[in-house]
């Protein structure tokens, strides 16, 4: 017993070889060529010899190189085997005719409809047309050299006409059905290499943002709790060493270490339930941003301002992702780095860009290197995105973190 996998592939090779024209009418006329040797066989054995078996011999030679017809085309190349096959098919086709014709009724002239609808789909509708016309009138020439009377001629061409006409018309509807099979498979597979090229492109960007967000983490759990934690190790040395001949200054020294590890603690806090959510399901870049604002808020000791102008509208999630990335790192930066008393997040939009800035009044600081693992990142998903960032302080004093990102980028 089969499977039902088996069954199905099975069911889908067969249906795949009847949806080629050729093949269909190679079924046709394998019934067809059968059908004219039995019938042969049976009700004209009384012709002479030198016709019976030179008819049965060429019929059958008809059936082989029909079964042959695709090892041909494989072998010689379409247009060879073609030229062979349709050649020695109308010769045969005309022989056995001129050879088999007899009194009273014959299926031999049916074999042209086989012929004819076989180069429709072998060679190309006018080619095909033009071949079956040639053969019509050369039965029609081998009734005359037999001494079929004009009379007896045109009262027999009109049904085999008829016949041959109907049989073409048929062949041209199958001519166009493959074609258009065929090119709905061709379709269908050019669909599932861009659907496998698209997933596996998502795959890489999908692996490319986790290892970018595990080289951040990394970094900030150095830049953030790395220190406090450096920081209680070394209080707590100290606190050790002062234990016995200075109490007092040990006492100072654990409250240094329960002040650093509460800092830790909060820290740790602060960025597990930045990603524990996803900020950035289904809402709007503005409210993102605006809520992460709110969350600094609580925990800042410098007072934030959130300000937009222009509608943001529709912008891809890398730019979103970038956005928001951008603006969570200045805040951070702030917070851990700047003495300031005040930070305005600024969102501006128009019809070309979406710009983000993060302002502190803190004092004058010096230009920062480019080994921070944060803004290296930024300035590297910045760039993919075809967009500018400007990180420096400000002559007057502060800080300023600005991210301009074009609406239509090649990567966005």
């Amino acid at each position: 017993m089969m499977s039902s996998a088996q069954q199905a592939g099975w069911w889908q090779r067969l249906t795949a070889y009847f949806n080629n024209g050729q093949h269909t009418l190679m079924m046709a006329a394998y019934a067809v060529i059968t059908v004219a040797l039995v019938e042969y066989i049976l009700f004209h054995r009384h012709l002479p010899a030198e016709r019976f078996y030179p008819v049965i011999v060429l019929l059958s030679l008809l059936l082989a190189l029909n079964a042959a017809w695709d090892s041909l085309q494989l072998r010689w190349g379409d247009v060879v085997a073609n030229r062979l096959f349709f050649g020695l098919s109308s010769l045969i086709f005309l022989v056995v005719n001129y050879l088999g014709l007899d009194e009273g009724w014959t299926f031999l002239p049916f074999i042209l409809f086989v012929v004819g609808s076989q180069a429709i789909i072998g060679l190309g509708i006018w080619p095909g047309l033009a071949l079956s016309l040639l053969l019509y009138a050369g039965w029609n020439g081998v009734l005359w050299l037999r001494g079929v009377s004009p009379t007896q001629i045109l009262t027999q061409a009109p049904s085999i006409a008829l016949g041959l006409i109907f049989t073409l018309i048929f062949s041209i509807v199958l001519a166009r059905l493959s074609e258009q099979m065929a090119r709905a498979e061709r379709l269908a597979a050019e669909l599932r290499a861009a659907n496998e090229a698209l997933a596996a492109s998502r795959e890489r960007e999908l692996a490319l943002a986790a290892a970018e967000e595990r080289v951040r983490l990394a970094h900030e759990i150095h830049d953030g709790l790395g220190h406090h934690l450096t920081a209680l190790h070394v209080q707590l040395q100290a606190a050790a060493r002062l234990l016995e001949h200075d109490p007092v200054r040990a006492a100072q020294a654990l409250h240094l270490c329960r002040e650093a590890a509460q800092a830790a603690l909060a820290e740790v806090r602060q960025s597990v339930a930045l990603m524990c959510s996803n900020p950035l399901a289904d809402q709007p870049l503005p409210v993102v941003i605006e809520r992460l604002v709110h969350h600094f808020s609580r925990v800042a000791s410098f007072q934030i301002r959130f300000e937009q102008a222009g509608e943001i509208g529709e912008i891809s999630p890398a730019m979103v992702m970038t956005l928001f990335r951008a603006a969570q790192e200045g805040l951070t930066n702030v917070q851990k780095h700047a003495q300031a008393t005040c930070v305005t997040v600024r969102l501006l939009a128009d019809v070309e860009s979406v710009r983000l800035d993060v302002i502190n009044d803190g004092p004058p600081a010096p230009a920062i290197g480019e080994t921070g693992f944060g803004l290296a990142g930024l300035r590297e998903r910045v760039s993919r995105l075809g967009g500018e960032i400007q990180a420096a302080p400000q002559p007057e004093g502060g800080f300023l973190l600005a991210i301009v990102l074009p609406r239509r980028s090649r990567n966005a």
